[in-house]
């Protein structure tokens, strides 16, 4: 089964600050799962005066860039009426003190789960209908929070994170496959060449000589019936 991306509003709380969905807070499924991810760690050198260069001290920042495609040349409608959720993690709404605030997003696929505020987002319509009505968009995010953390999803459930109380289990450990990839090629990888069909059978996968370039793959799956070879 083919794991879906989604944009998911979060929030900060506790001391020291702890991410955590916001219960009934925006979702937003992407319809077609990114091609790659952009990641960026870095440190923040507050080490003034210092001589050693590996006595540094400072402040870690985490950065996300991704690309979604959004379609609608099938109904014709505006492909802006999908984008525009996006939006909504950009625009700051006034809190209680009537002070400005931008929700947190969390961007959520598979085993991969990244938290932090909306940089900017560029949205260019590739796409018009002989009308003038747009019917593909791109979406061009940069997501930043100011710590370097890595959130393991949970077994059994997208979007689970210590300390929100969302799924139960072990870290599921998932494989990408790449462009013409299929499933003896991804088990071969991972050492379990004798195993693909069972992972095939685990998976839910139909056709296993061929695999959407991104999908997410668990290798270590077992079947619950035993597959002849």
């Amino acid at each position: 089964m083919l794991a879906k991306a989604k944009l998911v509003e979060v929030r900060w709380t506790g001391d020291p600050p702890q991410s955590e969905v916001v219960p009934g807070g925006k979702e937003v499924p992407v319809q077609f799962n990114p091609e790659s991810l952009k990641l960026n760690f870095a440190n923040e050198d507050n080490s003034r005066g210092q001589s050693s260069p590996g006595q540094t001290t400072g402040s870690g920042t985490s950065k996300l860039a991704v690309e979604l495609v959004f379609d609608t040349t099938t109904t014709g409608t505006d492909v802006r009426r999908n984008t525009e959720d996006i939006a909504y993690f950009i625009k700051a709404s006034p809190d209680s003190n009537d002070r400005p605030v931008q929700p947190g997003m969390g961007f959520e696929w598979g085993s991969f789960i990244f938290r932090g505020v909306v940089k900017s987002m560029d949205e260019t319509l590739e796409y018009f209908s002989e009308e003038g009505v747009p019917l593909r968009a791109n979406i061009s995010l940069s997501v930043a929070q100011p710590n370097i953390e890595f959130i393991p999803a949970r077994a059994g459930g997208a979007g689970g994170a210590p300390g929100t109380g969302q799924g139960t289990g072990a870290t599921t450990p998932l494989s990408a496959a790449g462009a013409n990839d299929n499933i003896q090629k991804l088990a071969a990888r991972n050492g379990k060449s004798s195993d693909w069909k069972a992972i095939a059978s685990a998976n839910k996968i139909d056709d296993p000589l061929r695999l959407r370039a991104g999908a997410l793959i668990n290798v270590t799956a077992k079947a619950d019936i035993k597959i002849g070879r």
